[in-house]
């Protein structure tokens, strides 16, 4: 991961997941003894903001590791049971999928980050607090719901009212992304890529250290279709990355290497407008034109159905895998102190990560 961008890019997004001030007040901190918990205020917020059914608990350091448990859930630790039993917890298992080869002094600890199940009929405050009690937790909190943000629908220069708005001609004429030296990579976070499109397979990002049959690509063409590069396709994690044949990206929802959008989800080009605005294919004379000029964009699916239940374990592929730029056109409305962990994460690999501002009309 570099240490610095050799070049500067327009960016059309705000960066909101610092923006704590204003989700704190619809969602106040409660102290406990021995870790926190944010509240909703009111019972209509919480069903609109929150995953029914189940909670982020972080545990302290030391406390143990514990694997994926279904049906009769338990830490071996007596108070940790006891609400487990009084809460008829379920599930247990790692909130976030990570690489800990990755992790370094410094970085948070997201091994030690859990998510458990419950009866949806349960309060979400209530069981978060009740853990968040425990000496052996950090912390728990509710789990935010996450929806895909719009994003506008041109395709030909003459129509990105945009890119004159905020002079992209004129800062092409200082800079163009292709121009650095290094390889600039933008991941698109989001409801997968149609990264065979025309305006955007000349940029797709290729993951090279899966480049089993090392021909230097791990996409190619067969007859007039862009395809994984069959030779690279094994089986086997060259990278050791924890994820088998990511050739080109990851799809979080199916749990494989193409990450293309799902066919009915009513979300499915969203990731695909995305990438076109961050770096469609340039002066190429076909489609649209992007503001970063022909840098590579690495494409995550997260999202089956506008709900993005793996969005922050895409920022941590994208940062594990060296993405400069994580771009999350995504959001919602409670904060979640796990996620901000993500974030730090992602920032502490070297990354840059972006959010939407949001189509709400609304300061929160």
């Amino acid at each position: 991961m570099k240490n610095s961008l050799p070049i500067s890019l327009i960016v059309l997004i705000a960066f909101v997941f610092g923006i704590q001030s204003q989700s704190q007040v619809a969602s106040p901190k409660i102290k406990s003894g021995h870790g926190a918990v944010r509240a909703s205020l009111d019972s209509a917020s919480l069903s609109a903001q929150w995953v029914p059914g189940m909670i982020t608990v972080k545990l302290k350091k030391g406390v143990g590791e514990f694997g994926k448990q279904t049906g009769n859930v338990s830490f071996g630790i007596p108070s940790l049971d006891l609400k487990v039993a009084n809460y008829q917890v379920n599930q247990l298992e790692k909130r976030f999928r990570y690489n800990p080869a990755k992790y370094h002094e410094g970085l948070p600890d997201l091994s030690r980050i859990y998510k458990i199940s419950f009866p949806e009929n349960l309060s979400l405050t209530e069981v978060a607090a009740i853990f968040s009690s425990d000496p052996n937790v950090e912390y728990a909190e509710p789990i935010p719901v996450i929806h895909a943000f719009d994003v506008p629908n041109n395709s030909l220069y003459s129509q990105l009212q945009h890119l004159p708005q905020i002079f992209g001609p004129e800062a092409w004429a200082i800079h163009k992304g292709e121009n650095g030296l290094t390889k600039i990579v933008i991941a698109i976070n989001d409801s997968g890529i149609d990264w065979d499109h025309v305006d955007l397979q000349s940029n797709i990002w290729q993951n090279l250290a899966e480049d089993a049959d090392h021909d230097g690509h791990t996409m190619e063409l067969s007859g007039t279709s862009w395809v994984l590069d069959p030779g690279d396709l094994n089986g086997i994690d060259n990278d050791g990355n924890g994820h088998i044949d990511d050739l080109i990206g990851w799809n979080f929802i199916g749990n494989n290497g193409d990450p293309n959008p799902y066919q009915g989800n009513p979300m499915y080009s969203h990731g695909t407008h995305c990438a076109g605005i961050a770096d469609g294919a340039t002066n190429n004379d076909k489609g649209l034109a992007s503001i970063s000029w022909n840098v590579k964009v690495m494409p995550i699916c997260v999202d089956q159905n506008n709900s993005y239940p793996y969005a922050y374990d895409g920022i941590i592929y994208a940062a594990e895998s060296g993405a400069d730029i994580i771009s999350n056109s995504w959001g919602g409305g409670g904060y979640s102190l796990a996620d901000q962990e993500t974030i730090t994460y992602a920032a502490g690999l070297g990354s840059i990560v972006l959010a939407a501002a949001g189509n709400n009309n609304v300061s929160t």
